[in-house]
């Protein structure tokens, strides 16, 4: 089987996945600052509560674009992480053994569970990272994947409207 040629194959993959993280991450740079300077034009009056709406719906482009970057991040580690995952299995499985023997062997005692608890909890811990694989691969569910490319459009006229914003800051 030819484990390392199929991992090695995916790393253009992973790297098309970096590219479009980091546009995405630059598209909601320029509509935050975009989204600034819409607000701080709003301010030379006297902003209002309608502004604050404004403002705060004008940033949920920048939130949708920033988690889907860091879906995208994730998703672009995973074959590392499925590199990585029987060694940790194999280090989970060792650890919850010697946590199981100790119990059986030590008997109760508040100060020995609390440390086998919080020793489980390290493991239980290190695990979810093993378990949470399935995470990542919600963002491209239609419905946030719809959410996304909405969000990338509205970027548009928002960064042109923070340009009109900033030309009327300037000269106004």
């Amino acid at each position: 089987m030819q484990v390392g040629a199929t991992f090695s194959g995916i790393e253009g993959l992973v790297r098309l996945l970096r590219g479009v993280a980091r546009f995405a991450r630059r598209v909601a740079f320029v509509t935050m600052v975009a989204v600034a300077a819409i607000a701080s034009a709003l301010a030379r009056g006297e902003f209002s509560v309608a502004d604050g709406v404004i403002t705060a719906l004008l940033l949920v482009p920048v939130a949708i674009l920033l988690l889907f970057s860091l879906g995208l991040g994730e998703v672009a580690r995973l074959p590392e992480r499925l590199r990585r995952m029987p060694d940790e299995s194999r280090e989970h499985l060792a650890e919850l053994t010697r946590i199981a023997g100790e119990a059986d062997a030590s008997g109760p005692g508040f100060r020995r569970t609390t440390s086998q608890l919080w020793r489980l909890r390290n493991v239980a811990e290190g695990a979810r990272g093993l378990v949470g694989l399935s995470l990542p691969l919600r963002i491209f569910a239609p419905p946030f994947l719809a959410a996304t490319f909405a969000s990338l459009w509205a970027s548009v006229p928002i960064a042109f409207a923070g340009l009109i914003a900033l030309v009327l800051l300037a000269f106004g």
